[in-house]
């Protein structure tokens, strides 16, 4: 789709005919530049599948910058736009482009959230599954670890047993050394 169909779409859907309505009727679409098609894009997607953000006149933009970098668990808006590509057209020197993210951001756990609760019945049965595995290999994982502490136990046995061994060992010859000193003596006188 080309971007004057683009624009004709979102014209219709947002019930106006010129950019500078669509400016001011939303304040989310006001921070995109419109001279980009990936821009009116974004436009139509968010007339499609969301109500306009009214603006928060309540919260300045170092207010709503913190919220965003929060949300999305990121430090600056390069990383903003790296993690999420809707965010790419935005122009982040604009108040209206941080309450759009703000209010993609916000409405994304909820979604999520939602879905999580209620699965399709095909994913039901594979987090059954991913959770009778992730039980059974930490039940094997603790065996493993008591195992180890087992053979480390062992090893710790066996290494003092060997120092046993060594120092009877070193004793004994010390008294075969004393012996054969004693009887070389005795033969000598």
């Amino acid at each position: 789709m080309g971007i004057n169909q683009l624009k004709a779409k979102a014209y219709a859907l947002a019930g106006v005919t010129t950019t500078q309505q669509l400016k001011a009727n939303y304040t989310a679409i006001a921070a995109l530049n419109l001279r980009l098609k990936v821009s009116w894009q974004q436009v139509v997607a968010f007339l499609e599948n969301n109500p306009p953000v009214q603006p928060n006149l309540d919260k300045t933009m170092a207010t709503l910058k913190a919220e965003v970098y929060t949300l999305a668990g990121v430090a600056n808006t390069q990383q903003l736009k790296a993690r999420y590509e809707d965010f790419r057209a935005l122009n982040f020197s604009y108040k209206a482009a941080w309450q759009t993210a703000l209010a993609q951001l916000q409405a994304e756990p909820s979604d999520f959230q939602t879905w999580l609760a209620n699965p399709p019945e095909e994913y039901k049965a594979l987090f059954a599954d991913i959770e009778s595995v992730s039980a059974d290999f930490n039940a094997k994982l603790d065996k493993a670890k008591a195992l180890g502490q087992d053979a480390r136990t062992m090893a710790e046995g066996l290494e003092q047993l060997a120092e046993d061994a060594q120092a009877e060992a070193n004793q004994l010859r010390q008294e075969a050394d004393l012996a054969y000193e004693v009887a070389q003596r005795s033969r000598l006188n």
